[in-house]
């Protein structure tokens, strides 16, 4: 019997089922308890009707709460109706449990969790108070109101009530709380299934015992159910306790064991005190020693986390004990030092330490130990096993004792040897840097906009024609331009302090040789408050580059006279990868007319992206001029997309223009349209990738993503999902229906499989009725739910052909691919096998590759 169906969310049809099946169970608990007052004549009964009831107002969802309830009702007056006859009393009692149990059910509701009702102590004391005391006390007064029953019989009958109510609630309460939503054989391994069986057995042999021939039997009992408590998970315990009270109450019914003889009290209390002294303590140590169980099993995963964390840390990680001496040491330490974890063990940090190194290092570990910090980080040296020095960044912790008494340090080690190069490398780059400048002309000037005051270096004064006595200002700056020029100049660097942004500016200045044209680019820095406090720019004489620009202008013109027949479209640049010509196809094929695409950059004049949504290409039209002609590859299916929205595929080519003497002028572009032989080329690319019949991916495609999967596991220690599925009975279509039913089938199947599939998972046909999934990045407990909804599908597809309905099955195999399982055809193998498994085990189901322990 299992109580899932108080949680799960049937179809309507199946309701009506659970309720029967609850009906049932309500009428044999009843008659149970019934069966006992009439054996008996004069215990107090133990009433576990309710206690059914009191879980179903817990636990089952609101709108089949009713219909439930109704069947517990029905279940109840049937019992009364056959053990005391026909009479409107059978109703009565019937209601006022149910009353009771929904007062009770709805106060638990209020105050526990129901995916975890008792998970604390805390929790089984608001159980015990609402369903085991204020409900039956509440209960018991509705029931004096409603029977009318009299003075003299108040009493007895309302103490019969309430006791009946509070021990059969405290007995099978929990089993209703915890009772798992699953059947227990998927819940109990055999293991725990014989060893609770073998518990129950001795436990009852032991109260049977203890009450036959003991005196003070309960305590006896108690220390037993101690015994399951320490023994038994929490549900098994619970389990065992109600089963046990149940015993001993046909024992007294049935006068088995004679309280009276062992000395115990007579009369009511003998009857029902001994349940309650074996219950609660029992309950009460169940619900500590699951606490225990938990914290233990917390602690125990906090040091597993710790010691993979520390084992499998990219970075250097150490425990050093307050000698110095390696305690325990990770695997990219022992790479970072060049030592094996033995040898360092029998090593101290102050013997591979640089010794320019060591007494900051200690320095810094005495104020660690004196409680002046909490922790240290600097950079230091280490001798490798192989002599050379490695620079890390050593960043230390420390860990007290209960005297607080230094037990050992944590050290994270970083090798940053890389990093000390990179620095070297940047200061030998801004020498190049400095030099450049020097040789190419550049000049760097600064302006400091709060004092006024502007530095200039050496080729500043060279540049602007200034002796060395002169002082450099902004007015000196602007009076050294061409008088054209100066007020749109000043009104840029005015917008670009106003902005706070940089600026760029190309003008003219007159000197006694001619004129010079000069670009100048800079940049501001801001205070701290967010305003301009300085600008830092260059300035660079580029009177050669404006004669460079008049001669491609010429150039340009010529090439429009002679590519104007040319059939393919033709697009020339200056050396900037500005346009400079464009013949009539490239107009068409740009959307730009000739006009207004001069002087643009061919990035904004050509949209160019690989693929239809893809990037751009950027890289390949901002590149320097080449040395000879460049294309792209034929695969990169490149797109140009024109600005009416036209997608045009395309394959160009970049030739440099260079003068007599080599040197370059510009470029040109040619651009073909490839479409229609791209077109071909993707087809005969999908033929060769897939299964013609399905549509899915075939298996060359598979096994090319499964390497892609293992290698990244291999690599990265990342998990995926391997699942193989097999048809069954798919030969029976094939020989009843023919092979174009088969086919048919197939790609049916092919199209219901994928909707229960991620977008990045990949569902491949490997050949005949033979299917594979590759699910990247999960766990084998993630997909269970997913391959038997496929497997589930597959089963329940009703096929039609000729009017003829077909069905077919379908078993999976599931296995792991991990770190430690990332060979192609070990996974492919152990998939394999487990579909097998799955068929040989009956079909239709799924089964996980285990390996086999030796």
């Amino acid at each position: 019997m299992t109580l899932e169906i108080l949680t799960s969310r049937e179809r309507p049809q199946r309701i009506w089922l659970n309720a029967l099946l609850i009906g049932g169970l309500t009428f044999l608990l009843t008659l149970f308890c019934l069966e006992l007052i009439v054996v008996s004549g004069r215990i107090s009964p133990l009433w576990y009707s309710t206690a059914l009831m009191t879980v179903i107002v817990f636990r089952a969802h609101s709108k089949h709460v009713p219909l439930l309830l109704l069947a517990c009702v029905m279940g109840t007056a049937l019992a009364n109706l056959i053990i005391i006859g026909p009479a409107l009393s059978n109703i009565k009692f019937a209601i006022l449990n149910m009353v009771q149990a929904i007062l009770g059910g709805l106060m638990l509701r209020a105050l526990l969790d129901r995916r975890a009702p008792l998970n604390s102590l805390l929790d089984w004391v608001r159980f015990a108070l609402c369903a085991g005391l204020i409900a039956p006390l509440l209960g018991g007064v509705v029931a004096l109101w409603m029977l009318h029953v009299g003075s003299s019989a108040s009493l007895p009958f309302f103490s019969t009530w309430v006791i009946s109510e509070v021990i059969g609630v405290l007995a099978f309460g929990p089993v209703l709380l915890l009772w798992p939503n699953k059947p227990l054989r998927q819940i109990l391994t055999p293991g725990r299934q014989l060893e609770t069986c073998l518990t129950l057995l001795g436990t009852l042999l032991a109260s049977y015992l203890s009450l036959r021939f003991l005196p003070w039997p309960f305590t006896f009992i108690v220390v037993i159910l101690f015994w399951c408590a320490v023994r038994l998970p929490k549900f098994e315990a619970f389990l065992l306790f109600f089963l046990n009270a149940s015993f001993i109450s046909i024992l007294l019914a049935f006068n088995l064991v004679n309280l009276a003889q062992n000395g115990m009290l007579l009369g009511q209390v003998s009857t029902w005190l001994p349940f309650l002294l074996v219950l609660l303590p029992s309950h009460v140590m169940a619900l500590v020693m699951d606490a225990f169980q938990r914290e233990k099993h917390h602690i125990s995963e906090s040091e597993t986390r710790f010691r993979n964390a520390m084992e499998y840390s990219a970075i250097g990680m150490a425990l050093v004990a307050p000698n110095g001496g390696w305690q325990q040491v990770n695997q990219s330490l022992c790479q970072t030092l060049g030592f094996p974890a033995d040898e360092l063990k029998k090593l101290t940090f102050q013997q591979i330490t640089h010794p320019d190194d060591l007494n900051s290092d200690l320095h810094q570990l005495e104020r660690l130990v004196a409680g002046e910090i909490m922790t240290y980080t600097l950079e230091k040296r280490y001798f490798r096993k192989d002599g050379e020095i490695v620079w890390a960044r050593l960043t230390v912790s420390m860990v007290r004792d209960a005297a607080q008494q230094p037990h050992y340090f944590i050290a994270q080690i970083i090798d940053i040897s890389e990093l000390k190069q990179s620095e070297q490398v940047n200061r030998r780059l801004m020498e190049r840097i400095t030099l450049a400048n020097e040789a190419g002309g550049i000049g760097v000037w600064e302006w400091n906009l709060l004092t006024g005051e502007m530095l200039w270096d050496k080729r500043m004064y060279e540049l602007f024609g200034l002796g060395p006595h002169q002082t450099p200002t902004y007015d000196l700056w602007v009076h050294l331009l061409d008088p054209a020029e100066r007020e749109t100049a000043a009104l840029v660097v005015q917008q670009a302090i106003e902005r706070r942004s940089a600026f760029q500016l190309e003008y003219r200045i007159n000197l006694p040789e001619g004129p010079r044209y000069v670009r100048s680019e800079a940049n501001r820095i801001l205070s701290q408050d967010g305003q301009i406090e300085r600008m830092l720019g260059i300035c660079q004489d580029i009177t050669p580059l404006r004669a460079l620009n008049e001669a491609l202008f010429q150039e340009k013109e010529r090439m429009a006279i002679t590519l104007d027949s040319i059939g393919e479209a033709v697009i020339s640049t200056d050396d900037e990868m500005r346009v400079t010509f464009m013949n009539p196809v490239a107009e068409t094929l740009s959307g730009w007319p000739q006009e207004k695409a001069a002087g643009v950059p061919i990035t904004e004049l050509l949209n160019i992206t690989r693929g239809t949504s893809g990037p751009r290409v950027d890289n390949l039209l901002l590149c320097q001029l080449p040395g000879e002609k460049i294309s792209p590859d034929l695969d990169e299916e490149l797109v140009l997309h024109t600005p009416d929205g036209t997608r045009v595929e395309i394959h160009y080519s970049i030739t440099p223009l260079k003068t007599l003497t080599g040197a370059s002028i510009g470029a040109v572009m040619v651009i073909q349209d490839v479409s229609e032989s791209r077109k071909v080329m993707k087809r005969l690319s999908y033929s060769a990738s897939h299964d013609m019949l399905t549509r899915l991916p075939n298996r060359h495609s598979f096994e090319q993503r499964l390497k892609q999967l293992v290698n990244d596991a291999a690599a990265n220690d990342s998990h995926h999902v391997l699942v193989f599925i097999d048809l069954d009975k798919f030969k029976a279509v094939n020989d009843t229906a023919g092979h174009a039913a088969g086919d048919a089938l197939l790609r049916e199947l092919a199209e219901l499989m994928p909707h229960h599939l991620r977008s990045s998972d990949m569902l491949a046909r490997l050949g005949g009725d033979e299917f594979g999934v590759l699910l990247p990045n999960c766990e084998v407990d993630q997909v269970r739910d997913v391959v038997q909804r496929i497997v589930s599908a597959v089963s329940e597809y009703r096929f039609i052909w000729q009017d003829q309905p077909y069905h077919v099955g379908a078993s999976a195999g599931i296995t792991q691919i991990d770190q430690r399982n990332c060979i192609s055809n070990v996974v492919m193998s152990q998939a394999d096998v487990a579909c097998y498994s799955a068929k040989h085990a009956g079909r239709g189901q799924y089964h996980v590759y285990q390996e086999v322990q030796m």
